[in-house]
């Protein structure tokens, strides 16, 4: 008799233990994510986008931004850029994005590199994605996020760069409910000798600091195609906003700045990399920087 009791009392127990097993794993995957999206979600050909898990919302329907910078227009063989991913959403507080950049072929195209702690990659067969870590969701930060990834462009002869982000604007909640999903693409072609002088083409370059290294000073200079708003700042290695050097109009011709490595509210910023940025018009680029204190 106990034992017939027993065995009535097994599927109730049985169904406790699969329970408990589904949360737990609902649970890790949740927590596998904050470490970094699966590869695979940037909207690029033949893959998906967030909004797989993410699926409140559809895809590009909240109001922030995304976008790149670091590179505009065109890219020279064998070259390095630090790309720097933003993204903005006023109902956020926690962030998160993965991109990938492609050829013609589809395959990956140059190689990615992460920087600092807030970004990592990894790769399939054919293709290398840059994401975020668990401290790059940078939880509780409002208003935006930048990432830094340095990608080194391929060999002369290689073609068109198309890179594909997708960014999640996410509200700290945990769980895939409630986030904002957003995607873009960008398409860089490959410079050649008959190209003509980005600022032609652009309408305004960014120029290498002087001198790099520095301390403390270090001359950043612009040139400008015709009269536009500027808005050149400083960026720390983890994306956040250190200094905004020049905010206003400018007319054409070549422009100077220095930055002394102090701060927006006058104080010291240590040794380390630095991104400075300028932002006319259409152009958005960005370079990097060393303060050797």
């Amino acid at each position: 008799m106990k034992n017939r009791q027993c065995n009535r009392s097994g599927p109730s127990a049985l169904a406790l233990t699969m329970v408990a097993m589904i949360l737990c794993l609902s649970v890790g995957l949740a927590a596998a994510y904050s470490g970094g999206p699966p590869n695979g979600r940037t909207d690029a050909p033949g893959e998906g986008n967030c909004t797989g898990c993410h699926s409140t919302f559809p895809l590009n329907s909240g109001s922030g931004t995304l976008g790149v910078s670091g590179l505009s227009g065109l890219y020279d063989a064998d070259q390095d850029y630090d790309l720097l991913v933003s993204l903005d959403d006023p109902d956020a507080s926690r962030w998160g994005f993965e991109f990938t950049i492609i050829g013609d072929d589809g395959e990956e195209i140059g190689s990615l590199m992460s920087l600092d702690g807030h970004t990592q990659t990894s790769s399939t067969a054919t293709r290398t994605y840059a994401k975020h870590t668990s401290a790059g969701t940078q939880n509780g930060t409002t208003g935006g996020v930048t990432w830094t990834v340095r990608w080194t462009a391929p060999a002369a002869g290689s073609g068109d760069a198309t890179i594909y982000i997708a960014g999640n604007a996410a509200n700290g909640n945990f769980s895939t409910s409630g986030d904002y999903i957003y995607t873009i693409s960008e398409t860089w072609a490959e410079n050649s000798v008959s190209a003509a002088p980005m600022p032609m083409l652009a309408g305004a370059e960014l120029k290498p600091n002087f001198p790099n290294p520095f301390n403390p000073r270090t001359t950043i200079a612009y040139e400008l195609a015709s009269t536009k708003s500027v808005r050149v700042t400083i960026y720390s290695l983890s994306g956040r906003l250190v200094r905004t050097l020049v905010d206003g109009t400018r007319d054409e011709g070549r422009h100077e700045v220095q930055w002394d490595g102090m701060d927006n509210h006058g104080l010291a910023t240590p040794s380390g990399t630095y991104f400075y940025r300028l932002q006319a018009g259409g152009v958005d680029q960005t370079r990097s920087m060393v303060l050797v204190r």
